[in-house]
């Protein structure tokens, strides 16, 4: 049996039987859009993700896909796994584990290959900005642009995202002339007329949580761009988590 590549291991689920893993990919922060229901309907998961590619020797007997499926589903059932989706050598499943959010999903068009990909779903642990580092860019740049964690598809600022939130505060509070544009953006995924609704919905959740802490409302406006003026490439998933930010804008 050929090794593995370097560095690649299975993660939450065994291999089947015969397979070695001939590349992965790994990110400790990531997007990955799993199918959810047997209607398209997909699930964005972020956290962390890994990609394992499996194959069997040259020599030997291709297992067909629908083997692999089978033997898949059989094992994340029995390990307490829950199937969202399951169609033609691909499968979805989902784990609560130890108060973590697991999926993972088997693509296996091909028995002698297939890909499982995985994530653990957590918020991106943004870098410590802080008042003085969103003062220095906003004098000098007139901008800054944040990564704040929102719920998929919703407005509701995470936990995690909440000493983002008191910086900006501490910012204003600081500087008592200073008024902010608070301008929101989407990724490509969803219609253009929705993801401006929703841009907008994220840009006044934090407009409302600086207000709540005492910064008086006229300072603060609130603004949707959608998916428009994409900092990165939406065809990739790191390029659609870079789209999705917060903009602050000097007025």
């Amino acid at each position: 049996m050929p090794p593995d590549a370097d560095g690649c291991k299975d993660v939450f689920v065994s291999r089947l039987a015969g397979y070695s893993i001939v590349s992965c990919d790994q990110t400790d922060f990531d997007a990955h859009h799993f199918m959810a229901r047997t209607d398209d309907e997909e699930a964005v998961v972020e956290g962390k993700i890994v990609e394992n590619n499996y194959a069997q020797p040259e020599d030997a007997t291709p297992n067909s896909p629908l083997k692999v499926e089978r033997n898949y589903q059989n094992a994340l059932e029995a390990g307490g796994w829950t199937i969202l989706y399951k169609s033609e050598g691909d499968i979805t499943a989902k784990q609560v584990k130890d108060g973590k959010e697991r999926w993972v999903e088997l693509n296996a068009n091909y028995g002698n290959s297939y890909t499982i990909t995985v994530a653990e779903k957590a918020g991106m642990q943004q870098s410590v900005v802080t008042a003085d580092d969103m003062a220095t860019a906003l004098n000098r740049n007139g901008s800054i642009s944040l990564h704040i964690n929102f719920d998929p598809g919703k407005s509701s600022i995470r936990p995690d995202s909440l000493p983002i939130i008191d910086q900006i505060v501490a910012t204003m509070k600081r500087n008592g002339s200073l008024n902010l544009s608070v301008e929101g953006y989407t990724d490509n995924i969803g219609t253009p007329q929705s993801n401006i609704a929703l841009s907008l919905a994220r840009a006044k959740s934090v407009v409302t949580a600086v207000t709540a802490a005492g910064v008086t409302s006229s300072r603060l406006t609130a603004v949707g761009h959608g998916q428009d003026n994409p900092v990165a490439d939406n065809d990739t998933e790191d390029g659609r988590a870079q789209n999705r930010r917060v903009v602050l804008i000097k007025k």
